[in-house]
This record gives structure tokens, C-alpha cells and sequence, in this order.
């Protein structure tokens, strides 16, 4: 056992698919005392296998086991349920606008999806630089070095998932840059190299978003717990 214990979520048959998504709602972990353990991770977002929360503890102290108790949000979108909305290509797509339905952010404003150029990210967060470990020094990004640039917002009341080309993890470099002010994300997405202007407007999204009808909260508490030292 090192300094923290991980703790993975999955639910057993579920299809593995865009359409049968998890992400944890709500998670508490306690020792064998009642004591909570302080978290310093836990995947918020939506996966289609399983999720991580990540607990810190005392390398000192001896634990016998753990409870885990929580709820598992699982969202099953489909066109039926409006919870499914496959926007077609990017070629046929406005830049810079929001391009959630009406129908969806008259209910609820503070949501956002949309396909934005390099300049308005360099507007967002001018000078940003940035760097991948402490023995590197800080760099500037090259926006346009990027095959694809969207920027969203969710909130506590309704979050999304962004499918690209069918994929929910697309491309071989990511970066997620947050403009502070806003509160707005921006999603960098290298998807493929040397990709053609053809080939980028020939990409394909799909969001899938929460509503009502479309979760479903699945509530756990499992009991005495015993961790494994990988």
C-alpha cells in the first residue's frame, strides 16, 4: 500500500458503448474507524467502462479496511429521450456560436458547445504558456497546430458528452485549457497527423446530453473493504 488508494467503479453487464455512459455522482470512503479519507481525485466525468477516485491516506497508520458509499450517475442517451443530437459535419457547422438547441439552453443558459477558430481562443487567454513538468520551462501553444478547437461549459444541473467521429476519446494529443474569467473550457485536439482541410471538415459530432428521462442514479455502499498493494 503506498500513500493512496484507488478505488474503481464499474457496473457489471453494462453494454460498452456511447449509449451506456458512467460517471461517479456522489463518493465518501471510510477507514475501519468511521475516519473519511481526504479525496485528491475522482473522475467527474462520463466513461463508457469504469471510474477512478483516487484517496489519500497516512503512510504511517495501519488500515484494515475501507466502506465506499455513494451513488454511480448512469446516463443513457438516445434520440427517443432527446438526449441525443448527431450535428452532422463540421464543414456544415458556423464557427463561434453556440450550437446547443434552443430547446435546451432556453431551460438552461449557462450550457455551451461550440467550434471555435484559433484566434478566439489567442483572445480568451492571451500569452498562455504552459508546461508538462518542473524540470521544463514554460512554452507558448501554437493554436493552430490543432485539427480541431471547441470550446463548452457545463453545470451541476446538466452535463454533456462529445463524440467525435464516433470516438469519446479521439486524436493522439489533447490539451484542456481553462479561461478562468468565463468559466468557459477549451478542448485542443490533435486527431490525426498531417490532416487535410477535407479531412477536418469531414468530421462528425455527436453530443449527448443529460436529461431526466435519460439517467439514471444507481446508489452502492459496499462494507470492509480490503485494499491490494499493486
Amino acid at each position: 500500500m503506498s500513500d493512496f488508494i484507488e478505488i474503481s467503479l464499474e457496473i457489471e453487464n453494462k453494454p460498452n458503448g456511447n449509449f451506456h455512459l458512467i460517471k461517479i455522482d456522489t463518493i465518501t470512503v471510510t477507514d475501519q474507524v468511521g475516519q473519511r479519507l481526504p479525496d485528491n481525485y475522482i473522475q467527474t466525468f462520463y466513461r463508457r467502462a469504469n471510474v477512478l477516485a483516487r484517496y489519500e491516506i497516512d503512510k504511517k497508520k495501519k488500515y484494515k479496511d475501507f466502506n465506499i458509499k455513494g451513488v454511480i450517475k448512469y446516463f443513457k442517451p438516445s434520440e427517443n429521450k432527446k438526449s441525443y443530437f448527431n450535428l452532422g459535419k463540421i464543414k456544415n457547422f458556423k464557427k463561434n456560436i453556440n450550437l446547443i438547441d434552443k430547446s435546451i439552453t432556453n431551460k438552461n443558459p449557462n450550457i455551451l458547445f461550440s467550434i471555435v477558430d484559433s484566434a478566439t481562443v489567442e483572445k480568451a487567454l492571451p500569452k498562455y504558456q504552459y508546461r508538462t513538468n518542473d524540470r521544463e520551462g514554460y512554452k507558448s501553444i501554437n493554436f493552430r497546430n490543432y485539427d480541431l478547437i471547441y470550446a463548452y461549459k457545463t453545470d451541476k444541473k446538466q452535463d454533456f458528452v462529445v463524440a467525435l467521429n464516433g470516438e469519446l476519446e479521439p486524436g493522439f494529443e489533447r490539451l484542456t485549457l481553462l479561461d478562468e474569467k468565463t468559466g468557459i473550457l477549451y478542448k485542443l485536439i490533435r486527431l490525426k497527423r498531417d490532416m487535410t482541410k477535407i479531412e477536418k471538415d469531414e468530421i462528425t459530432i455527436e453530443l449527448m446530453i443529460e436529461n431526466e428521462n435519460s439517467i439514471t442514479l444507481i446508489p452502492f455502499d459496499f462494507r470492509n473493504v480490503e485494499a491490494k498493494n499493486l
